[in-house]
């Protein structure tokens, strides 16, 4: 008897963990809302519009420390810590797995204008963020 219920209860969990992964397969691409969630609909993960605004922000952060003005910052996964370089400052950067590359050297104007750009490793969609914080595909 007390092997019957134990199979008994392996059988459950095991329809149980089918039936979630069925479930999971068969959305069809469907979001919560209805609409469709394939990567050409405009919008990227969290993690990577998360990752940009990091970007944004470390740059912002410099811009605020240094008081002469800058024409470049360069974004780099290979610093510790903020450095002059090539006569620049470089910041480190370390963007999570939804960003496929991104464009290292940022190009400052008026003083505090500027864009991060990056690929998403989802869609392969390049994208701006501007030291707003404001995102468009990049043209």
């Amino acid at each position: 008897m007390k092997d019957t219920l134990t199979r008994f209860g392996l059988v459950i969990s095991l329809a149980a963990v089918g039936v979630v992964g069925l479930a999971g397969c068969g959305s069809g691409g469907e979001s919560a809302d209805g609409g469709s969630s394939d990567a050409g609909s405009g919008e990227e993960s969290e993690a990577f519009v998360a990752d940009l605004q990091e970007g944004v922000d470390i740059v912002n952060g410099q811009i605020e420390a240094v008081d002469g003005a800058m024409e470049q910052i360069m974004l780099a996964s290979d610093v510790e810590d903020p450095t002059q370089k090539y006569g620049m400052w470089v910041m480190p950067y370390y963007p999570s797995d939804a960003v496929e590359e991104y464009i290292s050297t940022v190009q400052i104007e008026n003083g505090t204008d500027f864009q991060i750009t990056a690929t998403s490793a989802e869609s392969g969609t390049e994208w701006n963020m501007d030291q707003n914080g404001d995102m468009a595909e990049a043209e």
